[in-house]
């Protein structure tokens, strides 16, 4: 199990048994391919929103090949409220219903 972060909450998840691989905010090409193989050599990867979204269409084509892809679980960011994960998902169900769902944004 490894959990995949930039921000100093990632560092309790130590305390669940989780193996921690702390990433810089900004992400090049190095750490993107750090990060894929992290994952791809655990069968449980907790990775932060933001550096998700980053890696998203790369984690896609990789983990479509896999028999037995690892779980990948996205958890916010504790410095953001939202997340493209829910823009993601909100763009996959209005695609599969066909039409554009109306998603009101709450406002703080």
């Amino acid at each position: 199990m490894v959990a995949i972060g930039a921000s100093p909450t990632i560092d309790a998840l130590r305390l669940l048994g989780f193996e921690i691989f702390k990433v810089p905010e900004k992400i090049g090409k190095t750490e993107e391919d750090e990060i894929v193989s992290k994952i791809l050599e655990s069968k449980v990867a907790l990775i932060e929103g933001e550096i998700y979204a980053n890696l998203s269409e790369r984690l896609g084509r990789t983990l479509s090949y896999l028999k037995e892809p690892p779980l990948l679980v996205v958890i916010p960011s504790s410095e953001k409220a939202s997340t493209h994960r829910l823009e993601e998902l909100y763009g996959k169900l209005s695609m599969a219903v066909g039409v554009r769902l109306k998603w009101v944004k709450k406002e703080e």
